[in-house]
């Protein structure tokens, strides 16, 4: 609403948010502003369809929109457990890489912790480890970026990157996510009609 402002047309006005690389990760949070024509919305969700994309049309302005808001919780979960050294740069990439993340690719977050309650799916989950929500381990304020955090940091990615370029790592991601989304196609979980 606050971009559309300066528009001679705002009904016209629509935010389409890819994430990186935009050619391969087929994420489109799609939304309108205030004075948005719901039909931009719908076209705007048709089009990136149309290419590819899978859309999430938000029923609101959400500031930081879903997938960075999720990426920045752990981010900052991250930079903690770095800065205060209870992990180290290569263990926070391992224990994602080789842990959730390879859930995550089939199913998010919600579906994986109702797998977790099983037989009782979610409702057992909740129950059972619900009241953990309220154990003091995330630390969400974010942290001083010190020089010697950001020192921590760069070092430990330049240690993961073992003299690779970041070109040389986009082209194994891009390979990898490439591979993977073929892979994902053919076990794919049946989903919901998507609303919107």
């Amino acid at each position: 609403s606050q971009m559309a402002v300066e528009c001679s047309t705002p009904g016209r006005f629509v935010v389409g948010h890819p994430f990186n690389p935009p050619y391969l990760v087929p994420l489109v949070e799609v939304v309108g502003g205030v004075a948005t024509d719901p039909d931009v919305v719908t076209w705007a969700r048709e089009f990136y369809t149309l290419v590819g994309k899978v859309c999430l049309v938000m029923d609101s302005e959400v500031p930081g929109f879903v997938g960075n808001r999720l990426q920045e919780a752990l981010w900052r979960e991250a930079l903690h457990m770095i800065d205060s050294g209870q992990a180290t740069v290569q263990q926070v990439d391992d224990s994602i890489v080789h842990g959730p993340g390879l859930r995550w690719a089939l199913m998010g977050p919600i579906l994986t912790f109702h797998l977790a309650g099983g037989p009782g799916g979610m409702a057992h989950m909740l129950a059972h480890f619900g009241p953990a929500l309220l154990e003091p381990w995330t630390r969400l304020d974010a942290p001083e970026l010190t020089p010697a955090l950001r020192d921590r940091l760069v070092a430990g990615a330049e240690e993961e990157a073992a003299g690779r370029t970041v070109t040389q790592l986009e082209q194994q991601r891009d390979a990898f996510l490439v591979d993977l989304l073929l892979l994902l196609d053919r076990h794919r979980l049946p989903t919901p009609p998507r609303h919107g």
